[in-house]
């Protein structure tokens, strides 16, 4: 499936991102396994007075489902993540229930960081992280989208023109 997306019209162009879903998948893995590792173990906890330990395996039952139940909320949640470059701003939609919308004006990124652990870089993806001045968002983390080499590039060339435009300078 392809996570980038250009939405050209007459006036503007539009660049959607979304983590990808195996990356999402595998970001939050370790909670079923929690949960697996723990259903496995209840049988084994010695508890004097109840018998073949029922009650301990349907609370461990539970625990597990509960812990799929998360592992599928969060991945889910990940997913539906987008992040859309327009002219002027970036526009980050979350949510499963709720949706929460942030906007971040380009000339507000002070830096980016590109990071790429040992399950991403098998997987094709990687973690885009701004820097910004934003007063809600210091630190954006753009999860899972597709490792696009030229995209960060692209993403300053963005910045600088945007901070040219806006007459806005920084100052250290």
């Amino acid at each position: 499936m392809e996570n980038l997306m250009n939405i050209n019209d007459s006036t503007s162009t539009e660049r959607l991102h979304r983590p990808q879903l195996h990356y999402a998948m595998l970001k939050f893995v370790h909670w079923p396994i929690i949960g697996l590792l723990v259903k496995l173990a209840i049988p084994y906890i010695p508890v004097s007075g109840l018998g073949d330990n029922w009650a301990l395996s349907f609370l461990a039952t539970i625990g597990f489902v509960l812990t799929l139940l998360i592992y599928a909320y969060k991945v889910i949640y990940l997913y539906n993540t987008r992040y859309l470059f327009k002219d002027e701003h970036l526009e980050i939609t979350k949510g499963v229930f709720s949706i929460e919308n942030d906007y971040v004006q380009y000339y507000r990124i002070k830096d980016l960081k590109r990071f790429r652990s040992f399950s991403s870089r098998l997987i094709g993806t990687m973690d885009l992280i701004l820097i910004t001045s934003d007063k809600f968002n210091r630190r954006i983390s753009l999860d899972g989208i597709s490792n696009d080499k030229g995209f960060p590039n692209q993403l300053r060339e963005m910045v600088e023109r945007e901070r040219r435009t806006k007459g806005v300078y920084e100052v250290d």
